[in-house]
């Protein structure tokens, strides 16, 4: 009978010895994440790991201790932590990025490319995957390729520098000079003092023979404090 009113009690016991050890793991994790953004990246780790040991294989915790991992460098841990997540949950659209990124960074990119193709696989518009996707087919040289998945992330949002920009870059390459001035002036409508997209686009212009724009351009890169601009305007801009 004492045997069976134990075993009772533990019964009993057991749901509120488990939901005090969720509510311990939850609160390790709160305090991970309250030190992730006050940039105690070590104390986060610890705490995360804590939480991590109250709750094997939790997929958030998993991936958030990932993360910090990253920021201390701490490559081959994060990607493991990133792995495990895929493995709990193959649809953890960041997980895939992750690991794409850390692949890219490490200039493998062959496998680079495999992981950001599973993120666009569970979403198509993930416009971070699709990024490096671009700037993947760009250090190949398939400007084409790079140049219709940058029309598709302006597809999303007209207005992304960073695609106008490259865009126009990929279509430079391709020797389409006049596509890539219209990527250029829509980016430079936007934001007038982009350096980098005024030399392209004086570039381009020199390219098709344009001196009057091209020397515009210089003139206006001089004003924003290039230093070659000035030298481009003796160049090509000043009658001797």
């Amino acid at each position: 009978m004492k045997r069976i009113r134990y075993i009772l009690t533990v019964l009993v016991a057991l749901p509120l010895f488990v939901s005090a050890q969720q509510e311990d793991a939850s609160a390790l994790y709160g305090e991970g994440v309250r030190a992730f953004y006050d940039g105690d990246y070590y104390t986060a780790i610890i705490k995360y790991t804590a939480a991590l040991r109250l709750k094997p294989n939790t997929v958030g915790y998993l991936y958030n201790r990932g993360l910090t991992y990253l920021k201390t460098k701490n490559i081959p841990a994060a990607g493991a932590d990133f792995r495990q997540v895929l493995v709990l949950d193959s649809s953890y659209l960041d997980a895939w990025y992750e690991l794409g990124s850390i692949e890219m960074d490490a200039k493998k990119y062959d496998s680079a490319n495999i992981y950001f193709r599973e993120a666009l696989r569970i979403n198509p518009d993930d416009v971070r995957s699709l990024h490096q996707l671009a700037v993947l087919c760009y250090y190949r040289r398939n400007n084409k390729a790079a140049v219709e998945i940058y029309n598709k992330i302006l597809a999303i949002d007209p207005k992304d520098q960073q695609a106008l920009y490259k865009r126009g870059l990929a279509k430079a390459n391709a020797a389409d000079f006049s596509g890539a001035i219209r990527d250029f002036n829509i980016l430079l409508g936007l934001n007038p003092r982009h350096t980098q997209a005024l030399e392209e686009r004086a570039t381009c212009y020199m390219r098709i023979n344009d001196l009057d724009n091209a020397c515009r351009d210089f003139q206006k890169l001089m004003e924003l404090g290039n230093l070659r601009a000035k030298e481009n305007i003796m160049k090509y801009c000043v009658k001797h």
